[in-house]
């Protein structure tokens, strides 16, 4: 268990410092090329901050207390994504919630919130998850309740991605793999009715109709091209121009900062990062004998492992274009915030369950020794 925090903390500060340098690179850029200044690092240094202070935060409150109040915490979740239609809209959707100079994007938050909540449920009903009632409706219709408030956001990407990854979360508790199978049939159809009926917005339409086509959508065109012109190993940062006409270069298409300054090797790197660190989650939950903080931790894994995926896919045109970012690199505040509070929890459900002494004791002392 030692080796595995090790590794997963290492990995944590390897994707700060890479998100860091992208974010200064950024900033650099714009200055040379439109004389204008960002804040783009500075914007992640103080999110970097916020971040892992929540994380020290939750890590000291016992893991008792979210199996105590997880109705609780499922309403509050509920209540952020509730909250959001109080505000007006950015570019027509309904998807933040405006506190001082601040937005919060509630989506993100809500995610780690249902797989807690779901993972508690496992671990209430251990013994009838192979149930196809109280193993698969139940909590899915749990589940339906977000992600039909995150549809009518609308944000179509992070509400299938929600369904998807509480679909996961069961099958991590026992939930039988046809009922995943057909969850994951069910929602492609429910896609596929929404662009039918058009309860699609035109925008999301017009991405699908990109990805369908074959065609490659202009922000993907242009962010493959800062790849295509830097080499396999980039032209180094303070060299790099092309990046700053990619949208969202600083969230969505981060890949693209990366590649213009480390070519392709640099993006290998940073793939193989997420994958030692969603790895060393896996292994970390394998030691955990507590069943709601070992599916919880194989479940945050897999989110991270999800997020990588979908942000590789879409800025190599495989997927089409979504707001997923890219976990402890993009500028994403919320995205952050959220997953740093959910490896507090971990931390929380290590130091804080009836987990065999040698385990508990080991998993204290690195986290102390190499705390972050």
């Amino acid at each position: 268990m030692r080796t595995e925090l090790k590794v997963t903390i290492v990995t944590y500060l390897i994707l700060f410092v890479v998100g860091a340098i992208a974010m200064y690179s950024l900033d650099i850029a714009k200055e040379q090329v439109f004389n204008t200044s960002s804040n783009f690092f500075v914007k992640h240094l103080v999110t970097m901050g916020v971040s892992l202070f929540l994380m020290l935060l939750v890590k000291n409150i016992p893991f008792s207390f979210y199996e105590r109040n997880d109705k609780w915490l499922y309403l509050a979740g509920i209540i952020l994504l509730v909250a959001v239609f109080a505000f007006p809209p950015i570019n027509g959707a309904h998807r933040w919630l405006h506190i001082g100079g601040f937005t919060v994007q509630p989506s993100e938050f809500a995610k780690i919130i249902l797989i807690l909540y779901l993972s508690i449920y496992v671990k209430k009903h251990k013994g009838k998850m192979s149930e196809f009632w109280t193993g698969m409706v139940v909590p899915m219709l749990y589940a339906i309740i977000y992600v039909g408030l995150i549809v009518l956001e609308p944000n179509l990407s992070t509400a299938m991605f929600t369904f998807l990854i509480a679909v996961v979360t069961l099958y991590y508790g026992g939930t039988k793999l046809r009922y995943f199978v057909i969850a994951v049939v069910l929602v492609i159809a429910l896609v596929i009715i929404g662009s039918i009926t058009g309860l699609l917005h035109s925008y999301q339409l017009g991405r699908l109709r990109y990805f369908f086509s074959g065609e490659i959508a202009p922000q993907v065109d242009i962010a493959l091209k800062t790849l295509k012109n830097s080499g396999p190993t980039g032209v180094g940062i303070g060299n790099s121009w092309l990046k700053v006409y990619v949208p969202e270069a600083e969230s969505d298409f981060v890949l693209a900062v990366i590649g213009e300054d480390f070519g392709f090797f640099g993006i290998l790197l940073v793939c193989i990062t997420y994958l030692f660190l969603s790895y060393s989650l896996m292994r970390l939950g394998s030691y955990i004998e507590d069943i709601a903080v070992r599916v919880f931790t194989w479940s945050y894994a897999t989110v991270i492992l999800f997020h990588v995926t979908i942000n590789l896919g879409v800025f190599a045109g495989f997927f089409p274009v979504t707001g997923i970012p890219l976990p402890f690199i993009s500028t994403g505040g919320s995205s952050m915030m959220a997953l740093l509070i959910g490896f507090g929890i971990i931390l929380s459900g290590l130091l804080n369950t009836g987990e065999g002494k040698e385990n508990q004791n080991s998993a204290r002392s690195s986290i102390e020794g190499e705390s972050l």
